[in-house]
């Protein structure tokens, strides 16, 4: 059965949650200041948190990031056999993003991931990843579990397989944005021999899913391996500025209300100048009054949009310390610090730096963080 792309079903079990948290109090940083500069509504290391119950990828993606960049690793946090120096992803995202189609991408990310394997005397993943069938079908293989997942740091057969399958749904959206357009599944091969509690792993990918199989495996219309890759380095760069925000965050694409759709169009760079109202109305497909009468009856206007959207990533952006204030600047496309500074106060009340000084931790661990994390009060951090 074919099932439609539906990212609002993508949600992340606590435990990885927990499990990150963990791994950063193991190089000795302390969760809670970690957990209070995050600012999230629950507490994964809470006694007695139910370890299965699901949590929006957003939250996840949050607690990631601030780990991943205290340990200057990318392998997602997912407990994979092989730690990911910092800057790999980007290197495989150069490696391929020159290549016509889809199936020279998954193909040529094959050798490239194969040959970094080699380097850590590691198995090779399938050496033929993409086989094409005869009924207009195609399969997509990764690696075996027992390769890929670090057991040692699991309890269970399905833990792994909760493992595997983010791995997998976290490559599927990577295809998605290769292509620009959403990867049907016609179903997906698991080898676990049982789904275990609840039906996480259907919800997770939207089709039937097959377990006991030889491979973990996706099953596609051949017609995807055929599409072309939309992106350049130019564009490749913007994404990576925020990955892998896009890969663990279940995307707005079913949300069709005005302000979601407003918000695709502007995108996640805003250092450059904003649409004006005649062109976002032209790419909504109205006219600029029908857009101001549908502002209007949301309560707001297009400039209170813009206003709004730049509020949101200053605060997201404000909340990473390594950020220096004067850079959250220049993300939002202010030509001068002192107009962010007058706009931000207008905004929440407050400057940037007391915002920032009410919502860092004192310290996260001085001696062990790669570069200095200490609160910040001043203005010119």
């Amino acid at each position: 059965m074919r099932n439609s792309y539906s990212p609002h079903k993508d949600r992340v079990p606590l435990k990885y949650a927990r499990s990150m948290l963990q791994v950063a109090e193991a190089q000795g940083y302390s969760s809670a200041d970690l957990l209070r500069s995050l600012q999230l509504s629950f507490n994964p290391m809470a006694a007695g948190a139910d370890l299965n119950s699901l949590i929006d990828s957003r939250d996840y993606s949050q607690i990631y990031n601030r780990v991943m960049w205290l340990l200057q690793d990318e392998s997602f946090g997912l407990g994979l056999q092989r730690r990911t120096p910092a800057g790999s992803f980007r290197m495989l995202c150069l490696f391929i993003i020159h290549c016509e189609t889809l199936e020279q991408a998954l193909q040529r990310a094959s050798e490239f991931i194969n040959f970094c394997r080699s380097l850590s005397d590691m198995h090779n993943t399938p050496k033929r990843p993409v086989e094409r069938l005869s009924n207009g079908t195609a399969i997509y293989r990764f690696a075996q579990s027992a390769e890929l997942v670090d057991t040692t740091q699991l309890h269970s057969e399905l833990e792994a397989s909760y493992t595997t399958a983010r791995m997998m749904a976290i490559w599927r959206r990577f295809c998605q944005w290769l292509i620009g357009k959403p990867l049907d599944l016609l179903g997906v091969y698991l080898q676990i021999e049982g789904p275990g509690k609840g039906n996480y792993f259907e919800q997770l990918f939207g089709c039937e899913v097959y377990y006991g199989s030889e491979h973990n495996a996706f099953l596609i219309a051949e017609h995807n391996l055929d599409c072309p890759l939309i992106h350049t380095e130019e564009s490749l760069r913007k994404f990576l500025r925020n990955a892998p925000y896009h890969l663990l965050v279940a995307q707005e694409d079913e949300d069709s209300s005005l302000l979601s759709q407003m918000k695709r169009i502007i995108g996640t760079d805003l250092s450059h100048e904003f649409p004006s109202v005649v062109a976002m109305a032209e790419q909504l497909h109205m006219s600029v009054r029908t857009l101001r009468r549908r502002l209007k009856d949301l309560d707001t206007t297009y400039q209170q949009f813009k206003d709004e959207l730049r509020k949101e990533h200053a605060c997201r952006w404000l909340n990473q310390p390594e950020l220096k204030i004067n850079a959250v600047s220049a993300l939002l496309g202010f030509d001068e610090p002192s107009a962010f500074h007058r706009s931000f106060k207008k905004w929440t009340g407050m400057t940037p730096g007391e915002y920032r000084a009410s919502r860092q931790p004192s310290a996260l661990n001085q001696n062990q963080s790669p570069t200095n994390l200490s609160s910040v009060s001043t203005e010119g951090r």
